[in-house]
């Protein structure tokens, strides 16, 4: 067996960030041959609880790898060493693990909302086209909708790995510095002021 794309997760692990689909994307990390990790932590121990129990149900599975809790560093080392970033967030009203994806050169994959939608152009549906998309969208808050993006970025992965690599060259080129907004916010001063 070749090299499998690595697909992750970093997050904190409640309803607002997609918890169902969250679990739902290992299974289908596995099913398209990918290699699947999700390092976070729930502020409710129960849901804390049932993730170390998945954990454990996957030890012997090198290719799916769960880290509860909260951990800087491995955070940085998961964004570098990964292929695609996954946030199947159910509403973000900014974000800025697509931004950090991005930057690192890593591939979103994201639903379709708030700061997501709006930093995220899909390689097929946002009409820039490879020369400016970034990554991969999805509408819906469920299973059918996460597998199309994903689906379609494993399988560009797989089958046109200069395309993707082309994605993540134009991800690393956005600017989501405060140089940009600020000038607008000066031009629209001095606009007012005059």
């Amino acid at each position: 067996a070749g090299r499998r794309p690595f697909i992750s997760v970093v997050l904190r692990v409640t309803n607002q960030k997609g918890l169902g689909l969250s679990r739902h994307a290992y299974l289908s990390s596995r099913k398209l041959d990918g290699q699947f990790v999700l390092l976070g932590s729930a502020p409710d121990p129960k849901v804390n609880h049932d993730f170390l129990a998945l954990q454990h149900s996957l030890r012997d599975n090198h290719n799916i790898n769960l880290y509860i809790g909260y951990h800087e560093d491995l955070s940085r080392l998961i964004y570098a060493g990964s292929d695609m970033f996954l946030i199947p967030s159910l509403y973000e009203p900014c974000g800025l693990t697509q931004m950090i994806s991005l930057r690192y050169g890593t591939v979103p994959i994201v639903r379709e909302t708030g700061g997501l939608v709006d930093t995220v152009f899909d390689m097929d549906n946002s009409g820039r086209g490879l020369g400016e998309a970034n990554g991969f969208t999805f509408r819906d808050p469920n299973a059918v909708s996460l597998d199309y993006g994903l689906e379609r970025a494993v399988r560009l992965w797989y089958d046109n790995p200069e395309a993707f690599n082309r994605l993540a060259r134009n991800g690393m080129r956005y600017d989501y510095s405060w140089r940009h907004p600020t000038e607008h916010y000066e031009n629209i001063y001095n606009y007012i002021k005059a």
